[in-house]
């Protein structure tokens, strides 16, 4: 959720049985609003709640220029107030997203993990470190925007479309019509390919609906009374939800989970 739109967006958690506490929520957009102004950033995200074994992490991100991507800067706090910077580990791998323990709430914490390569010894993984490559996953796998709200700039940058006016009703509740919140990884034909219409500045994103296995039964949605909010939820990621206001740019996401990821979703749906 951009922390300038956060008081709209707030009210929205409900329909996917989530709050945040009205003092809570004074602190997060005090302290993210200034957070925003010291380290220049162009858009900050508050991205939601880890729930570790005796604390929370609060998690937030952000990038200093126009593209979404570029520079991007991990943030948690523990008390809605004090921000800290989470710096890329040097030698992190996607392998330590199989790390199973509880995330103990102390980040000088070190994690024991034993090497899949035969002969090497394991590995001690920091809990701040763990919590960089969750908050990186998780929106590299499992956040999404809805179709046309990410544009590709002639100067390949990928920014906010400013004339996005939201999907219809009809299209909001099909998963075909978004996209991964990430760089394009695979080739645009691949995007591309399918669509009756396109636009090559929005639709060379990766679409969720062909990108994540099970292809088509990772993602679970719900659509509200009113029938203009659809929410999306990750399966890959429990507590990972993703929503779109019909005929609108309203649209954001939210993660409230303990930051270890669902292995076992191959087995639990019928391929």
């Amino acid at each position: 959720m951009e922390i300038d739109s956060f008081t709209e967006l707030v009210p929205l958690l409900s329909n996917f049985w989530r709050t945040i506490p009205a003092a809570q929520q004074l602190k997060l957009e005090s302290s993210l609003t200034l957070l925003k102004q010291d380290h220049q950033l162009s858009q900050l995200y508050f991205l939601g709640r880890l729930e570790a074994h005796s604390v929370a992490y609060l998690l937030a991100f952000g990038t200093p220029g126009l593209d979404v991507f570029r520079e991007r800067k991990f943030y948690y706090s523990r008390n809605a107030v004090d921000w800290i910077l989470l710096l890329e580990p040097t030698d992190w791998t996607e392998e330590w997203s199989r790390l199973w323990a509880e995330f103990t709430g102390n980040a000088s914490f070190a994690f024991k993990m034993r090497s899949l390569a035969a002969g090497s010894a394991g590995v001690v993984v920091r809990e701040q470190d763990r919590l960089w490559c969750v908050i990186h996953a998780i929106l590299r796998e499992g956040a999404g925007v809805p179709r046309g709200a990410l544009r590709m700039s002639t100067e390949r940058d990928v920014v906010l479309n400013p004339l996005f006016r939201g999907l219809t009703r009809a299209e909001m509740v099909q998963l075909a019509n978004y996209q991964h919140f990430r760089r394009p990884e695979r080739p645009a034909e691949e995007n591309l390919r399918g669509r009756k219409e396109c636009d090559l500045s929005f639709d060379v994103f990766d679409r969720l609906e062909v990108d994540v296995l099970p292809e088509g039964k990772s993602f679970t949605m719900r659509v509200d009374d009113s029938g203009r909010l659809a929410v999306w939820s990750s399966l890959h990621w429990l507590g990972l939800e993703f929503f779109h206001k019909a005929d609108s740019n309203v649209y954001g996401f939210f993660y409230q989970g303990d930051g270890r990821k669902n292995w076992d979703l191959p087995f639990m749906v019928e391929l």
